[in-house]
């Protein structure tokens, strides 16, 4: 096999390895969340986002997370928006953290909040990275008093 021939399928390979641990990690994420509740996880190439829920009577908590998918990450500032509201009724919170991001699991922000009983709450955690597909995930829990 020539030179070039033999670089370019090495970097093919290189690349498709990276792909499939990239694949299985963020698979892993997404089937093993380390925050107990109701967890969500949305996913779109760069990252994977996860919002979880821990519900308590009228007490709701909301917590995200984001892990890179690539094993070539480097770790950077990466903008991120989370939101909590009642469906159909008040807001419960939003923040726009900016969060450096490393190569394992980041926390990204949380929320907490009283839910009127029989209500249910949703909470979205999206990333808000200029050029980056975004990555969003929601999760819609009900008052458990």
């Amino acid at each position: 096999m020539n030179r070039p021939l033999a670089i370019l399928a090495t970097s093919a390979a290189l690349t498709l390895a990276g792909a499939v641990q990239g694949t299985a990690f963020a698979a892993d994420a997404a089937a093993s969340p380390s925050v107990p509740g109701t967890c969500v996880t949305g996913y779109r190439g760069v990252v994977v986002n996860e919002i979880c829920a821990i519900v308590s009577g009228d007490q709701v908590t909301f917590h995200g997370r984001t892990t890179p998918t690539s094993v070539s990450w480097t770790p950077r500032l990466v903008p991120f928006r989370l939101t909590a509201r009642i469906v159909g009724g008040a807001e419960l919170g939003a923040a726009t953290p900016t969060v450096n991001v490393s190569w394992s699991a980041t926390p990204v922000g949380r929320i907490s909040g009283t839910l009127p009983c029989g209500s249910t709450a949703e909470a979205t955690l999206e990333t808000t990275q200029w050029g980056w597909p975004p990555a969003t995930a929601t999760v819609v829990v009900p008052a458990s008093c």
